[in-house]
């Protein structure tokens, strides 16, 4: 029947001021989902769905979609039999009321169930009548990071809407929503063709654009971008540096045409740190920068993205505006390399990191004492943690320099620069930069101990100074970034291979923070790291039951805790696994809750519980070695060797047994085994193959 349905191609194009270059990913997918849901919701089948977006502009391209709605029959349930009918067999008024409601009269009663039921055959509206709802409901729960009224009506959106192209077939569906009535008409390019294009049919719409100098499709604009960039800088010999990568993104975003233009600064420039460069061309302008392919030096030529072509006087106002930047930040490098960065620190007191936790010279204070607790935990040699000092003396001086001042992004590497500069060994400079890694979920890592200890210790004290003041996050908020510092946390541990006892470093740090009750904030600070552990964990590819099983145990050391569940995800995959967990787990639930005495070898009275005895004795010391080796793929190796002995003991030994010497012999001897290797796995926590279990 559905194919029988006549089909047509619907264009709907929303022609707004230019919107943010953040907004318009975000926002074309939010508009094709909302529209989607409404044809689904109102029963209307379709077809391939284009989506097009640009600054100026949101559109859907979508493809045979039904001219009509799908009929369908509906039922209601109305009234009992009971109340429905009078003894004599006449409707009663609740009957009648039903019936009334409905348009139906008594031939459409159906009884089931001793109910009464009417059945309706719904014939479909037809689509036209149906879009503009459609469109409305869309537009209204579109939501953005900043919307705006701008009307009489406070209709709310991104951006002024200016034009509102809408037609189904070569048919405009009336519509109007902010002032702005539908019709056949979209507009081309604002500076190169500035006038409303007459689009008859759907299938123009990208044509149409694209001779007004509009390419209307995201991704072939984005890739005429690269490819113009790519031409440029490979005539150059040079490439686009990893750190532009998220400007091809940006300038597509930017644009409606774009053009790549081929830019130079003086070299002279190229005497500041590289970083300083990129970052004005990157975040402040939003050109590519280009580096050599082999060396990675950065080069003096830049390319820049118009939204015009190329007279040579955009290439002059591209240069002329990076010009007076680099002159500024050259002008505050050399100011700032006049101080040494020690004679910053004085000055971190007038600089707030919050109400109600001091100020900035206060958190280096705090740092200095966890990162001490932490070096001690660590064991490091003396002149590490003289290093450690000296970094955690340094680390926040940056941030009251010209450079950061103007170029926040740069905390931490401006410091590299002046440590440096002000003659503090390398190592020292190393521990300034990399304390701040990583900034973000897949940045690079600290290289070196010191950045590592002053990293950790860094957001260990915002996590507990926000604790401690009664601001941890709540259900998605989380303004201070405390779940971030968690995972920075977890990562530099497993990556630097760190061991030590997250409980007692966060035991020290407590009597820091002015709390009357430090127990409460230790307790909540874990509670919030053991949450947030599991997180990490399974982004890391292990399954959920791993995790528990090894979480469930101890988490304190929490590299150990990632080698404890590595261990058991690399077991897993043993063909054996499952036969063997099928008996520990058997064991577990043996033992458990049973009252028993201490295990005796003479009591052992069938040949196949004194193998599982021999087995378990022969191997047990070669076991607690390895446990405190923190070798736990050979431990759990080792484990597979039982699986003859511990199937024998299941197969023919009775552990139940009536005497009840016996009995608590055979729990004891079970309980022994089960418990040497509870120090690093609880078998009760992981899944069968098979089995159902509700995920915590």
């Amino acid at each position: 029947m559905n194919d029988m349905i006549e089909k047509k191609d619907l264009l709907v194009e929303i022609g707004v001021e230019e919107l943010p270059h953040s907004f318009c990913s975000d926002a074309i997918e939010d508009f094709k989902r909302l529209f989607v849901e409404g044809l689904k919701a109102e029963r209307i089948g379709y077809g391939r769905v284009e989506d097009f977006v640009t600054p100026r502009r949101l559109a859907l391209l979508i493809r045979d979609v039904w001219t009509r709605q799908e009929d369908f029959k509906e039922e209601k349930r109305g009234p009992s039999v009971k109340r429905a009918y009078l003894p004599d067999g006449k409707p009663t008024k609740a009957l009648e009321g039903f019936l009334k409601s409905n348009c139906v009269d008594e031939s459409a009663v159906v009884v089931r169930d001793s109910y009464i039921y009417i059945v309706q055959e719904i014939m479909g509206k037809n689509t036209e009548q149906i879009l503009p709802s459609i469109l409305k409901r869309c537009l209204g729960e579109m939501r953005f990071e900043k919307a705006m009224k701008w009307e009489p009506s406070g209709f709310i959106f991104a951006r002024p809407i200016r034009w509102i192209l809408f037609l189904f077939g070569g048919d405009i569906i009336p519509f109007e929503v902010a002032g702005i009535n539908s019709g056949r008409f979209s507009w081309g390019h604002r500076s190169i063709a500035n006038r409303r294009i007459e689009v008859r049919e759907p299938d123009e719409y990208e044509r149409k654009l694209y001779e007004a100098s509009v390419i209307a499709n995201r991704s072939r604009r984005k890739d005429e971008l690269r490819r113009q960039v790519d031409e440029l800088a490979t005539s150059q010999g040079l490439v686009v540096p990893e750190v532009g990568m998220p400007l091809y993104d940006r300038n597509t975003d930017l644009t409606e045409f774009p053009r790549a233009v081929m830019c130079r600064f003086d070299e002279h420039f190229l005497e500041l740190p590289p970083e300083v460069l990129i970052s004005e061309m990157v975040e402040h302008q939003h050109y590519f920068p280009l580096v050599e392919p082999d060396t990675k030096r950065l080069s003096s030529t830049f390319i820049a993205v118009s939204n015009i072509p190329d007279t040579g006087k955009c290439r002059d106002g591209y240069e002329r505006v990076l010009r007076a930047r680099l002159n500024d930040g050259q002008f505050f490098y050399s100011e700032d390399i006049k101080q040494n960065l020690s004679s910053y620190l004085e000055r971190l007191k007038a600089v707030t990191f919050h109400e109600k936790l001091g100020s900035m010279y206060q958190k280096v204070e705090r740092l200095r004492e966890i990162a001490g607790f932490l070096s001690e935990l660590l064991n490091l040699d003396r002149k590490t943690k003289q290093t450690i000092t000296d970094v955690v003396r340094l680390c926040k001086n940056d941030l009251l320099t010209h450079m950061v001042g103007e170029f926040p992004n740069l905390q931490g590497i401006m410091g590299y620069y002046y440590a440096l500069s002000s003659g503090y060994p390398e190592e020292v400079a190393i521990g300034i930069r990399e304390h701040y890694y990583p900034r973000f979920a897949q940045d690079v890592l600290p290289s070196r101990i010191e950045g590592a200890v002053v990293g950790i210790a860094d957001r260990l004290d915002t996590i507990m100074g926000i604790f401690s003041i009664g601001m941890k996050p709540t259900g998605s908020k989380d303004p201070f970034g405390l779940r971030r510092c968690i995972l920075a946390i977890i990562r530099i541990i497993i990556n630097m291979r760190l061991r030590f006892s997250i409980h007692r470093l966060i035991e020290e740090c407590a009597l820091l923070y002015r709390v009357q009750h430090p127990e409460v904030l230790i307790r909540e600070v874990e509670d919030f790291i053991r949450s947030r552990i599991k997180t990490v964990f399974t982004e890391m590819g292990f399954l959920y039951d791993e995790i528990e099983a090894s979480l469930g145990v101890e988490l304190d050391d929490i590299y150990d805790c990632y080698m404890r569940i590595t261990a058991l995800h690399e077991f897993r995959k043993n063909p054996d696994f499952e036969s063997l967990l099928i008996s520990f787990k058997r064991m577990s639930s043996i033992i458990r809750d049973q009252q028993y005495s201490g295990f005796s070898e003479s009591l052992l009275k069938e040949e196949d519980e004194k193998a599982l005895y021999e087995h378990f004795r022969s191997v047990r010391e070669t076991i607690i070695r390895n446990i405190e080796e923190k070798n736990y793929f050979e431990v759990l190796k080792i484990l597979s060797t039982f699986k003859p002995s511990v199937d024998s003991f299941f197969d023919n030994v009775l552990v139940m047994d009536e005497d009840s010497d016996l009995r608590n012999n055979r729990i004891a001897l079970l309980q022994d085994i089960i418990s040497v290797f509870s120090n690093i796995i609880d078998f009760t926590k992981i899944v069968q193959a098979g089995e159902t279990v509700t995920k915590p």
